[in-house]
């Protein structure tokens, strides 16, 4: 394994949380990508930062194959230290790069400060602002006035954030666009899924959406729309609801009260098999700086209805025809719409399967970890 170029920290915070949702899935895909270029031979010096481990037990973060450095400050303390320049980024390194928008300042080395790359996913906050708290909302804004103040650079996955941040003052020049992969779940695990959609009462095809449970991933309307559809479906199919609890309301049962199924979090083994064995599936969030979830459905074949907006797959300005049933996240005729073509007419199922597909596999980590190397070389 050949390593080169300049010393990396890349700060890891997200993976402490709780639900590190899609900014932990981008973080982990990152590394597997840097992986494959150091297998290839192209690896860069990459360490890890982040905060105290929790008690017990071997660091999770210690098992990704990457070199780890941890503060002495519990997440939420070394949080706040950041946001307030209290605690510098560690010492000893040409860039820093943070996944996510809470990022320590640097320290100057000579003349110059040691540049600081964020990451920022999406500006969901500004766009609904009914969709998270006040604190989160807050807490946000003043992530983005830092980056705009001192990031050397900001990365984000689309050309709809890249948008959002040029209105929000950041100039064009310090902003790259680098989109996500979507070939990092593991292999399907057979066994497991149908033990587990046994234990959920699912037979027969299903209906999948996954993401975290939290109002802007609009799982209301979702739930409302498949109530009105499947009236006209051959079968009685379920929609199967796959995700963590993030905050706010569990999303409501059909008027019917029956043929909806949380299944919460699941392996991803399992999350593979789901993704396999669905007969079709929908993700139609209110917004979304990228959205990871229809690349994974559609890698494996799975044909899609998704929110018009969702970048991964409608991005401003993208040519040619969609690869998913676009929908109006507002519209429940049109999500209902939607659902019902996709889950029963054969010609359009067919032709997003083999579109999507295609598209879906042609975003790899390996590909973002190259743009981000190229990035941390001009930076150094």
């Amino acid at each position: 394994m050949s390593v080169g170029g300049p010393a990396v920290l890349v700060v890891a915070e997200q993976l402490r949380r709780r639900v590190p949702g899609g900014i932990g899935t981008h973080a982990r895909g990152l590394l597997t990508g840097l992986a494959q270029l150091a297998a290839d031979g192209v690896g860069r010096d990459v360490t890890l930062y982040a905060s105290r481990p929790p008690s017990g037990g071997q660091d999770p973060l210690a098992t990704l194959g990457v070199p780890l450095r941890t503060s002495a400050l519990p997440a939420r303390l070394l949080t706040r230290a950041w946001d307030h320049g209290v605690v510098m980024a560690p010492a000893g390194f040409d860039v820093v790069h943070s996944v996510s928008p809470g990022a320590p300042r640097t320290r100057r080395t000579g003349s110059r400060r040691v540049p600081v790359v964020v990451t920022v996913h999406d500006l969901a906050w500004r766009r609904h602002p009914e969709t998270t708290t006040r604190r989160g909302r807050h807490w946000h804004e003043a992530a983005l006035a830092r980056a705009r103040d001192w990031a050397a650079a900001v990365v984000v996955p689309s050309q709809l954030v890249a948008a959002d941040l040029a209105s929000a003052g950041i100039e064009p020049l310090r902003v790259r666009v680098v989109t996500s992969g979507a070939d990092h779940l593991p292999p399907p695990d057979p066994a497991a899924t149908d033990v587990l959609l046994r234990r959920l009462g699912v037979h027969g095809d299903f209906l999948l959406t996954v993401g975290t449970l939290e109002p802007r991933k609009n799982l209301d309307r979702l739930v409302a729309a498949w109530d009105r559809a499947r009236a006209g479906f051959p079968e009685p199919w379920s929609l199967v609801v796959v995700g963590p609890s993030g905050w706010g309301p569990r999303p409501a049962s059909p008027a019917r009260g029956d043929g909806v199924v949380f299944a919460g979090a699941v392996a991803a083994p399992v999350l593979a098999g789901l993704y396999r064995r669905a007969r079709a599936f929908a993700y139609v969030p209110l917004a979304e700086g990228y959205g990871l979830p229809p690349l994974e459905a559609m890698r494996v074949g799975t044909p899609s209805v998704v929110a018009r907006r969702v970048p991964s797959v409608d991005d401003l300005g993208a040519p040619g025809v969609p690869v998913a049933r676009l929908v109006d996240p507002l519209d429940l005729d049109d999500i209902a719409a939607g659902l019902s073509e996709v889950l029963t007419e054969d010609g359009l199922r067919a032709d997003l399967t083999r579109r999507g597909q295609a598209y879906a596999r042609a975003r790899t980590w390996k590909e973002a970890a190259r743009a981000h190397t190229a990035l941390w070389d001009e930076l150094a």
